[in-house]
């Protein structure tokens, strides 16, 4: 039968959570050492990794479940694309890119609000 959880229960979740963290962050420093990266399998996991990344921006930008789809289509691909242009144009920088992306995207939606 299902109680009431108590503090003492929300503790010992916590400590496992914890533990389980901690041991497979403990156990990959242990074997890092040993292992070669440059191997197809590190290859293999590079590429499924990349295509989880593009497939789940892909969705949230034609797919969205979040408040990002009250947005128009049009001005999720003009951010996006905005966000390309600055990638190249500042020499493949991250941080440049994503504000570019953000503060189009953050125009547009106020312009359209007007």
């Amino acid at each position: 039968m299902i109680g009431e959880i108590s503090p003492t229960d929300l503790l010992v979740l916590l400590g496992v959570a914890f533990a389980a963290a901690f041991l497979t962050r403990l156990a990959g420093v242990a074997i890092s050492g040993h292992i070669q990266a440059d191997t197809p399998i590190f290859h293999w996991f590079s590429c499924v990794g990349q295509a989880l990344v593009g497939g789940l921006m892909v969705r949230a930008i034609f797919f969205p479940s979040t408040p990002l789809g009250d947005t128009l289509l049009l001005d999720r691909i003009l951010a996006v694309g905005g966000a390309i242009v600055v990638f190249f144009l500042f020499r493949h920088r991250l941080l440049p890119s994503t504000l570019a992306g953000v503060l189009t995207l953050a125009a547009l939606s106020i312009w359209r609000d007007l």
